[in-house]
């Protein structure tokens, strides 16, 4: 009897490990960024700001030229499979997104190298191309993906349209996102609203065929990425989870993630 007893207090701190670490935990803590970072920051980047446990990015404050340098806010820790729940805003003719299993190597200059992206969007943008923030680069690329939605609000950009496209709340009004990364089951969901809008592979030959037709694949082009162009997309499962910076305001609150 003593050494059944022993046996399982021995056992019940791992067990309990266990239950902890699949528990939802909160990301935005003590109205700050705390356990968040700017992409490779040297101290001199800036555009996010903390108020009442919202995050806020403001392109107008930030001082980075998104051609050149990102200001895109990366979580301190990295995650491999996951569930994430966020409440998100954006500005009339919005634009911004989640990424995971990003890199920040220094060879990369942008975590969009590295990492793929369920897309924030003002859908209105996708019958008036001219009325999205950024000019002319941001509305070329709306307009190549009209009859594609692999850039609409829920995509894995530029490689998974949604399967059930949805306008979701105006800009100016909030919106709740669900999203699911799991490597181990080969599953990636997003739910908006409460709306299953897209399912999609993680990795095997459905998604190296999508990545193949999209410009993920045309690393002889863009040349303002540096030399490791594309190289590096999506070869991490394990990265860190990201706040895309953009033309324009976003707002983030209520992130939580259980790790699975």
């Amino acid at each position: 009897m003593k050494k059944i007893l022993f046996l399982s207090l021995l056992i019940l701190p791992f067990t309990g490990c266990k239950t902890n670490n699949s528990e939802w935990k909160k990301l935005i803590l003590n109205n700050s960024l705390e356990g968040w970072h700017i992409f490779q920051d040297d101290g001199t980047k800036s555009g996010w700001t903390v108020e009442n446990d919202v995050f806020i990015f403001d392109a107008k404050m930030s001082s980075e030229n998104m051609l050149v340098s990102d200001a895109s806010l990366l979580s301190n820790k990295k995650y491999l499979s996951f569930e994430i729940k966020f409440d998100w805003k954006i500005e009339k003719g919005g634009n911004s997104g989640f990424m995971w299993g990003v890199s920040e190597d220094d060879k990369y200059k942008f975590p969009y190298q590295t990492g793929p992206e369920i897309q924030i969007l003002d859908t209105k943008t996708y019958s008036n191309p001219k009325s999205i923030l950024g000019g002319e680069i941001e509305s070329n690329n709306i307009i190549e993906d009209l009859g594609k939605k692999k850039k609409f609000l829920g995509a894995v950009y530029g490689i998974y349209a949604p399967q059930k496209p949805y306008d979701g709340n105006p800009p100016g009004q909030w919106n709740s996102f669900h999203i699911t990364i799991d490597h181990q089951n080969n599953k990636g969901k997003v739910i908006l609203n409460g709306v299953l809008i897209n399912d999609f592979k993680l990795k095997g030959k459905e998604w190296d065929s999508l990545v193949n037709k999209s410009k993920f694949s045309q690393s002889q082009d863009y040349e303002y990425l540096g030399k490791e162009r594309w190289y590096g997309f999506a070869k991490s499962p394990k990265g860190f989870i990201c706040l895309q910076d953009h033309p324009g305001k976003a707002y983030f609150k209520n992130i939580r993630i259980k790790e699975l």
